[in-house]
């Protein structure tokens, strides 16, 4: 059964592309080879996660609070032709592959991004009475990279392994509510956008 062969993928996806992996072999093959492509990373990391659970009026509110904002942050991605990869407790990983998100790829990163942050404030601004305190610097840290990953399969679900990860994820510890690019996805969005104003910033990373 297709369907069943493709459970791993198919709810990772948009509609759309759920109907093209199923009529289109050359297109499922991209996710069915350990092959290297061009992606677009997007880490993103609920700031003060902790501190938010720990004003939570009881655990069940933070649960029903963070799995409410998890399915909403997916929906973004995927209606953004991004590809969604796992929810990581306190984030979200999700990628935009050459050959699924286009030329645009570094586009719908960016416009994910933006949307994901406003989806926190407004869901956070929501759910308020589920806490006991409102906290002023919690939100979403974002990290975007670009370059070559592989798409491979690890116990039976799909994800996405290689350098750009490793940097969207530590740039995803950017203050919340901004969104930090390393230089290759800040050249791709150049290359691509010329009227996105970029500022420079730093972040503290581990041994660099």
């Amino acid at each position: 059964n297709q369907m069943e062969s493709l459970s791993f993928l198919l709810n990772k996806v948009n509609a759309r592309a759920r109907e093209t992996l199923l009529s289109s072999p050359g297109f499922r093959s991209h996710f069915e080879k350990d092959e290297e492509h061009d992606i677009v990373i997007m880490s993103i990391d609920i700031r003060r996660s902790t501190d938010l659970m720990l004003k939570a009026r009881s655990s069940r509110d933070y649960a029903l609070f963070i799995t409410a904002l998890s399915e909403k942050l997916k929906r973004i991605i995927v209606d953004n032709f991004g590809i969604y990869d796992k929810f990581t407790g306190d984030g979200v990983l999700s990628f935009f592959p050459d050959f699924y998100s286009g030329d645009d790829a570094i586009g719908f990163a960016i416009k994910s991004a933006r949307e994901c942050h406003e989806c926190f404030r407004e869901h956070y601004r929501n759910s308020r009475s589920s806490f006991t305190a409102v906290l002023r610097e919690t939100g979403l840290g974002i990290g975007i990279d670009y370059g070559r990953a592989n798409i491979t399969r690890i116990n039976r679900d799909i994800t996405v392994v290689g350098e750009p990860v490793v940097y969207a994820c530590r740039f995803s510890g950017a203050p919340a509510g901004e969104t930090l690019f390393n230089q290759n996805a800040f050249d791709l969005s150049r290359e691509r956008y010329k009227k996105i104003v970029f500022r420079e910033t730093e972040i503290d990373i581990k041994h660099e």
